[in-house]
């Protein structure tokens, strides 16, 4: 790899505030309800896990000589990560679990608005 003069954002941190208060808000919610708090926690992590995988594929490049490499590993993020969403979301559907399944896409899609706002602090900073 090739030095270059721009940093990495660091999505590492991103990936670690959205569990910070995934884990916080399913510890809140297991004061309540086991099977609630369990949901939500799945379902948070079925957003996180495929968006950590895109962004170690999208930012594993930088710099001008590396588009080429940049553009082909986003790609490869990206059906990366809807392999992992619909995986997820399958293995989750065929387990003979009970879930409560308004408490985990509830928690799945808040955490893409959240996966969002952090991100653009970390892109700013």
């Amino acid at each position: 790899m090739t030095k270059t003069t721009i940093p990495k954002p660091k999505m590492l941190k991103v990936t670690m505030y959205q569990l910070a208060i995934l884990l916080l808000l399913t510890g809140t919610l297991s004061l309540e309800d086991r099977l609630l708090a369990l949901s939500a926690l799945v379902g948070g992590m079925i957003q996180i896990i495929p968006q950590a995988w895109f962004s170690w594929q999208a930012f594993k490049y930088a710099g001008a000589r590396q588009m080429g490499l940049a553009v082909r590993s986003m790609y490869r993020g990206e059906f990366g990560k809807v392999v992992l969403t619909a995986a997820l979301f399958a293995v989750v559907f065929n387990l003979e679990t009970q879930w409560n399944y308004i408490a985990l896409f509830a928690a799945f899609l808040l955490m893409i608005p959240l996966q969002l706002f952090v991100t653009k602090r970390a892109l700013e900073h």
